[in-house]
């Protein structure tokens, strides 16, 4: 509480932790509804590399990111349609973004291979340093919920599952930890 009371003081720290437990405009002890998230990462606030938007021209995608390994288009008989449009999907070892028309869009981003990404947002930068840690101190509720999956090496994986908005909605932020260090994340949708 006495965090809260620090930051509503500076307006430009109350805008950096919107939808963080750190959050000075909301209770932070309020809990997830059917309709709102109490914490969140707000999707338009995050950018690959502290500069490109999750949505951008494909040639600004190129000049941040290089350019892809593979594209490789839609198949309608065996993926998952996501966009009504076309699509192919952009490759950068285990990192993917969707190509929708001239639109690079963000998918998931594996920190374990180049090329040596991170996502930026207000609160938080998501790389190859980040630890459980330092997600639970701006997302606890988020991680208090962590699951654990089976990895195909047969280790095992914890999984933290966080909304993109406050509204609750069809997609969320999936960080995936091994021990304690964030391998990956994903903007998640179901199909």
């Amino acid at each position: 509480m006495l965090l809260a009371a620090i930051y509503c003081c500076n307006s430009a720290d109350a805008k950096k932790y919107v939808g963080t437990s750190l959050d000075p405009s909301t209770d932070s002890a309020r809990i997830d509804t059917p309709e709102y998230n109490s914490e969140y990462l707000l999707y338009s606030t995050v950018k690959v590399n502290g500069v490109l938007p999750l949505k951008s021209t494909l040639a600004d995608f190129v000049k941040v990111v290089g350019k892809p390994d593979s594209i490789i288009k839609f198949n309608a008989e065996t993926d998952c349609q996501f966009y009504e449009e076309p699509y192919q999907y952009l490759y950068f070892q285990e990192s993917m973004f969707f190509l929708v028309k001239d639109t690079a869009i963000f998918r998931i981003i594996d920190f374990r291979k180049p090329p040596d990404l991170e996502l930026g947002a207000p609160s938080i930068t998501l790389n190859a340093k980040t630890t459980l840690s330092d997600v639970q101190k701006i997302f606890p509720k988020a991680v208090g919920k962590i699951r654990t999956i089976d990895n195909a090496e047969g280790g095992h994986l914890r999984l933290v599952d966080l909304g993109a908005s406050k509204e609750i909605e069809d997609e969320w932020w999936i960080f995936c930890f091994d021990g304690d260090k964030l391998v990956s994340v994903e903007m998640y949708g179901p199909c």
